[in-house]
């Protein structure tokens, strides 16, 4: 288990297996470790001069709800002049580091490596278990690869991204809320055959 996971008290998280009728596999969500988080925030009135200045360093941001995948970074627009971003096989402090060599000063940081779990949702299903919690039109022709939204997932609140692929989504989760998220969608995602992974033995 990860450091991040382990400060999940593990009694709380739904232990990792297979839930729902045997022989089954709609929905499959998997806890992803390592990842080290950043919120990047442009200074009042600096949002343009921000995306110019990380565009030609070589990560085109866009101001929206919209994912971004540069050199093992995901980027992740969340509002105005604001993203959070990700990146696997580093630490919070050396994340921060590289996008104050790519940003400058002009812009506020905030490591958020220990306040966010990740999820990664895939399977037949799983639009029809998300769709029992997510106020959102998961339908790809309204919520397509690459977008990303920040919403509300029975109650709690995620940030939510559709990625490549058919169907899959990652959701991040304050690490706090995690295990209320997954108490929710173990159950809704059950009756579609269930695997979680990455939880431990609960």
């Amino acid at each position: 288990m990860s450091d991040l996971l382990a400060q999940v008290p593990v009694t709380r998280l739904p232990p990792e297996g297979h839930y729902g009728p045997a022989g089954t596999e709609g929905v499959r969500a998997r806890a992803l470790e390592g990842l080290a988080a950043a919120t990047l925030a442009a200074r009042k009135g600096g949002t343009g001069a921000l995306i110019a200045r990380l565009t030609a360093a070589g990560l085109p941001l866009v101001d929206g709800p919209k994912v971004l995948f540069h050199e093992g970074l995901t980027v992740l627009g969340t509002g105005p002049g604001r993203w959070l971003v990700f990146a696997e096989n580093t630490t919070g402090p050396a994340l921060l580091a590289q996008l104050r060599a790519l940003a400058g000063d002009d812009v506020a940081l905030t490591d958020q490596s220990d306040a966010n779990l990740v999820f990664e949702l895939t399977g037949p299903a799983v639009r029809d278990a998300l769709a029992k919690g997510v106020a959102l039109d998961l339908d790809p022709r309204a919520f397509a690869p690459g977008d990303v939204a920040t919403t509300v997932v029975a109650h709690v609140g995620v940030t939510l991204w559709a990625c490549e692929g058919a169907p899959t989504y990652r959701l991040a989760v304050a690490r706090s809320f995690a295990p209320a998220l997954l108490r929710w969608l173990t159950p809704g995602a059950a009756p579609f055959g269930f695997a979680l992974s990455g939880t431990g033995r609960g």
